[in-house]
C-alpha cells in the first residue's frame, strides 16, 4: 500500500497522510494511525513516517489477525534503507508494536496557497497587450492586468503574480511557475501566446519569466 502513495515530488509527510487517508478511505483492513515528521530533514532524505494497522479476518469464525506498520517518505516516495530494496517488503514497511490507544486519525488539513493561472488570464493578457500604447511601461501592463485579473474558484486558491517586461519596443508577460506558465508577447507580428517545452520553463532553465517570452523564437524550442 504504501508504495503506491506517491502522487507528486513533497518534502512534506502531511502530503502522504493526506493521500494515505484517500487511498483507505474505503477500507475498514488498512487504517492510518500516525503520521511522524523528522524535524530538520533535507531535500532527498527521509523526513517523515506513517503507521498503519492492518486487521485481517481470515474467517467469520476466527479472530482477527490485528498487527501495524510504519513506512517512511522521501521526495520520491516510499524510502527503504538501501538502493534496490524498493521491492522488498520487509524494507518497505516496518514491523511496528501496535499502540493499546491505536485508532484511524484523519490527516492534517491542508492550508497552503494554491497558485494558478486563472480561468480568463490569457484571454485578458492578450487583451492588454494588444490595447497597450506604444509607449506603455511594464508597471503599467502589469497594473491593468492585476487590477482585471479573474478570482480563482478554487479552494485556497490564488492567482500567480503577473510579471511584464518592455524591450525594444517589445512587451513580455509571463504568470505562473514551470507547471502552469502563461506567457504572452507582443512585438512587430502583433500579439501571440507562447507555448514552451516544460523542460525549458525549470529553474535553472529560462524559467517562467517576461524576459523567456522576449527571447528568438529559435530559443523556445527543446533541444531534445
Amino acid at each position: 500500500m504504501s508504495r503506491g502513495l506517491y502522487r507528486y515530488g513533497t518534502d512534506v509527510i502531511d502530503d502522504y497522510a493526506r493521500w494515505a487517508d484517500a487511498a483507505t478511505a474505503d477500507s475498514t483492513g488498512v487504517e492510518l494511525i500516525g503520521v511522524e515528521p523528522y524535524p530538520g530533514a533535507v531535500h532527498g532524505e527521509p523526513f517523515g513516517a506513517l503507521q498503519f494497522r492492518v486487521t485481517v479476518q481470515p474467517t467469520q469464525y476466527d479472530e482477527p489477525y490485528v498487527a501495524c506498520f510504519e513506512s517512511e517518505f522521501d521526495f520520491w516516495g516510499v524510502a527503504t534503507e538501501e538502493f534496490g530494496d524498493w521491492d522488498v517488503d520487509t524494507a518497505v514497511a516496518r514491523d511496528l508494536p501496535c499502540p493499546p490507544d491505536a485508532h484511524r486519525i484523519a490527516p492534517p488539513v491542508d492550508t497552503r496557497t494554491v497558485f494558478v493561472v486563472p480561468d480568463g488570464a490569457e484571454a485578458l493578457a492578450v487583451e492588454v497587450l494588444t490595447n497597450a500604447s506604444a509607449a506603455a511601461s511594464a508597471d503599467q501592463v502589469v497594473a491593468e492586468i492585476t487590477d482585471r485579473m479573474p478570482q480563482p474558484t478554487g479552494e485556497r486558491e490564488q492567482a500567480f503574480e503577473p510579471r511584464a517586461a518592455v524591450a525594444d519596443g517589445e512587451i513580455g508577460f509571463a504568470m505562473g511557475d514551470a507547471d502552469d506558465c502563461l506567457l504572452v508577447k507582443r512585438d512587430g507580428d502583433g500579439v501571440q501566446v507562447l507555448y514552451v517545452p516544460r523542460i525549458l520553463l525549470q529553474p535553472g532553465e529560462l524559467g517562467c519569466n517576461p524576459g523567456t517570452a522576449l527571447l528568438p523564437e529559435e530559443r523556445l524550442r527543446s533541444a531534445h
